[in-house]
């Protein structure tokens, strides 16, 4: 089967990373896979070398490569002629988009098209959905939050195909957890918004003295310059420089999180976070938002607690129980560790080519 996945760019992203995964796991099951960027790293301002390897990964798996071009985010008719010239050349059997812009590159395409959306949030309304619906034959969400969301604008039942991990990067990484005199967080992803750094900041101003000396928070990620800023400046006010470290991109996550104890997140919004899916994989214990499908992973897993979003007091409240209660990290690292097998990349790639297949 000759199947086009379009995505964003060659980046850190956990879409980007989620694809590159089930691509390379598809080929190994016999199919031509292809994966087109809308834009490269240059243009989408993300980081060079990160875009080397993650390509370089893809063709020495067998994969092929293209990019859309940048210039089409404002002249879409040129992004439709590419892709259907590309579809041509290459037989491509069905399309396969995790970006609106594809939706409207794949409209002069007599092939099947399926969509996934990667995140609760609706950046357009039903009308537009139902453009949408005349494109798209089959709608995937990453999440049962994110199907459901789906369904409320398509009126179309949507396919849920979790999020999930190729394992074998995980070998050597796994480890059982157990609670130390100091404890390390990881945090994975953008510096944006989104993200919500700044509420996981207050929540560390908010905890005893005691709780403060014990910790240190690692952040990984690239993402919005004047946004991070803004963290540092909280950062140095408020005399969190000993707790908190930005690390910048890292490009061996599972080896990031292994050195750490504890997996958090703060955001404000999100699908199914693959770096949350990794931290369950490599036995992390977790502290998450209830946003998208975090709490899905928390309920399958069995491996953390979920608090409310913008919720500071009492994110503080949940760390201050991970350092001081001497068997919960221990007892949800082993829960994680047990549950790994269910975000297994062969199963989400199984129903993928179940989906395919049905529209062939």
């Amino acid at each position: 089967m000759n199947i086009l996945h379009i995505i964003s760019a060659p980046a850190s992203g956990g879409a980007e990373v989620y694809v590159k995964d089930l691509v390379k796991c598809l080929t190994k099951g016999g199919h031509n896979m292809h994966v087109a960027f809308l834009s490269s790293a240059t243009d989408a301002n993300r980081d060079i070398e990160y875009e080397q390897r993650f390509l370089a990964d893809l063709h020495s798996s067998g994969v092929k490569t293209y990019v859309i071009g940048n210039e089409t985010r404002k002249k879409p008719w040129l992004g439709m002629l590419r892709i259907r010239a590309y579809v041509k050349k290459n037989n491509i059997e069905v399309c396969h988009t995790h970006l609106v812009y594809g939706i409207a590159f794949s409209s002069l395409l007599n092939i099947p098209v399926v969509y996934t959306h990667h995140s609760i949030d609706q950046r357009w309304g039903k009308p537009v959905y139902s453009v949408f619906n005349r494109l798209v034959d089959e709608y995937v969400g990453i999440s049962k939050i994110c199907a459901e969301a789906l369904t409320e604008y398509t009126g179309k039942e949507i396919n849920t195909i979790t999020n999930a991990v190729t394992e074998d990067k995980f070998l050597g990484y796994v480890r059982h957890r157990k609670l130390d005199d100091n404890v390390v967080f990881a945090m994975v992803g953008r510096i944006n918004l989104q993200k919500d750094y700044l509420n996981m900041l207050q929540a560390l101003t908010l905890l005893d003295k005691n709780i403060q000396d014990r910790i240190k928070v690692l952040i990984a990620g690239e993402g919005d310059s004047e946004y991070k800023r803004e963290l540092l400046t909280y950062v140095s006010e408020h005399k969190l420089d000993s707790m908190v470290e930005f690390v910048g991109v890292k490009t061996n996550i599972p080896e990031f999180l292994y050195q750490a104890d504890v997996f958090m997140m703060s955001s404000l919004s999100e699908g199914l976070p693959i770096a949350l899916i990794e931290a369950a994989v490599l036995g992390m214990p977790c502290i998450v938002t209830d946003v998208g499908g975090c709490s899905e992973v928390i309920n399958t897993s069995h491996n953390g607690v979920v608090v409310p979003a913008r919720h500071p007091k009492k994110l503080a409240s949940e760390i201050t129980k991970f350092v001081s209660d001497h068997t919960l990290i221990e007892q949800l690292s082993g829960n994680a560790i047990d549950n790994a097998h269910k975000y297994s990349i062969d199963i989400a790639a199984d129903a993928h080519i179940a989906l395919y297949d049905s529209l062939l």
